[in-house]
């Protein structure tokens, strides 16, 4: 049987699975969260829920996406039982998606190599976000993914429509546009793009600008991550200083603000300067920076969610193979012990059922996970896997990047 072939069957039984995954468990908090998003937005309008909720961060599109869901059965809310299903279908059908647009991608460049794609399929990851966390990371995967395959495909137009519905989907898509906007401009293609890519990005955005801009951006756009729960922030919350101890988003310390804002703004300088400095590199080549910029926005950023770690899969799959299946498999191992560790919170005694800090309970079936504070030091220290894997993962393509350069610029002086 053909690799393709052996490829596509192993992604429907993993569809399946998944599809098996969110219609047998609740989820995580983030399904209790939109539940509770769903049911306000409906009694009172999206614009009172950002001005509200400073905890609602979310686009509109999401938003009106999860109020939808439960306003489908007419003249009834939905019961909480169908909502966690079908908040993460969108996310499962991604999944799928994606790998017939990896497909499309190998048959333009060559690459990735079928053995990766085959990684990607069976990703735990992929299985424990799309099936079971309940959000739409997937979804914003999917698009990046689209949009640099439409860039392969020199369509730039289609191109800024795809990167505009990631904007509109999670507003993380952000940190990339400066790659499309430079990759387009050093082709003189960036017209088209910009034009369609706004004009899309506003009408996603539309209720939100209007209804409380000041809180739209305020919730949304300034998000800055949640401190302690990865890499540096964790570190520092490790020191035992006292000004670093504070675990959350919001009345931090001044110390805490500093850093975040420092490695906001670190990683917003290098992605610009990375976004121009690749502005010529050939179609294949985009895939190379767009892995670059997530890596470095991984390893500087000082608050990194599980669910997050969809985002650069399909780009370091096609980028760097070998660092892609360490970084799901190092990923994989931290996101299996943070649902499982959450999934058995006993909340009458804020504790886990089971071992230390480095040994997870017992593996049990998952149902609802619960993320708190308290529990972090259960599966903190898992963290630091991936987030040193990530590590290495940047500094190999920097070196991949330099050699090519002064390969490029000995080639140039001949």
């Amino acid at each position: 049987m053909q690799p393709k072939r052996i490829i596509l069957l192993a992604a429907l039984i993993a569809l399946v699975a998944k599809l098996y995954c969110a219609g047998t468990t609740t989820g995580t908090n983030d399904v209790v969260f939109f539940y509770g998003f769903g049911k306000i937005i409906n009694q009172h309008g999206i614009a009172y829920a950002y001005a509200n909720y400073p905890i609602f961060n979310h686009t509109p599109l999401v938003g009106e996406y999860v109020a939808w869901l439960q306003r489908i059965e007419p003249g009834t809310q939905m019961k909480m039982e169908m909502l966690p299903f079908l908040l993460r279908l969108p996310g499962i059908i991604a999944d799928f998606l994606a790998v017939l647009v990896l497909f499309r991608i190998r048959a333009i460049t060559g690459r990735p190599p079928w053995w990766a794609i085959g990684v990607f399929v069976l990703s735990p990851v992929a299985f424990m976000v799309s099936g079971f966390h309940g959000n739409v990371d997937s979804v914003l995967a999917l698009l990046l993914l689209v949009a640099a395959w439409l860039a392969l495909e020199n369509k730039s137009a289609w191109c800024g429509v795809a990167l505009a519905l990631a904007f509109s989907v999670k507003v993380a898509a952000l940190l990339v546009g400066p790659v499309f906007f430079a990759w387009w401009w050093g082709r003189r293609a960036w017209r088209p793009f910009l034009l369609s890519c706004a004009v899309v990005t506003l009408a996603g955005w539309f209720t939100g600008l209007i209804g409380a801009p000041r809180q739209f951006f305020g919730n949304v756009l300034g998000y800055q991550g949640y401190w302690g729960i990865w890499g540096l922030s964790w570190c520092l919350k490790q020191t035992g200083v006292e000004t670093f101890q504070k675990v959350g988003f919001d009345q931090l310390t001044s110390a805490q603000m500093f850093v975040m804002g420092l490695c906001k703004w670190g990683i917003i300088a290098g992605v610009l300067a990375i976004s121009w400095l690749r502005r010529k590199t050939d179609a294949s080549g985009l895939f190379t920076t767009l892995a670059w910029v997530w890596a470095l926005f991984f390893v500087c950023a000082t608050g990194v969610a599980p669910q997050y770690f969809v985002w650069l899969a399909p780009f370091l799959l096609v980028a760097t193979p070998g660092w892609s299946a360490a970084v799901t498999c190092a990923a994989s191992v931290f996101i299996f012990v943070f649902y499982n560790v959450t999934a058995h919170v006993r909340t009458d005694r804020v504790q886990i059922i089971g071992g230390d800090p480095w040994t997870p309970p017992w593996v049990k079936p998952w149902d609802l996970a619960r993320s708190d504070n308290p529990h972090i030091a259960l599966w903190g220290p898992w963290q630091t896997l991936p987030w040193m894997v990530l590590i290495g993962c940047l500094a190999w393509l920097t070196m991949r990047v330099w050699k090519e350069r002064t390969k490029e610029a000995g080639a140039g002086s001949a």
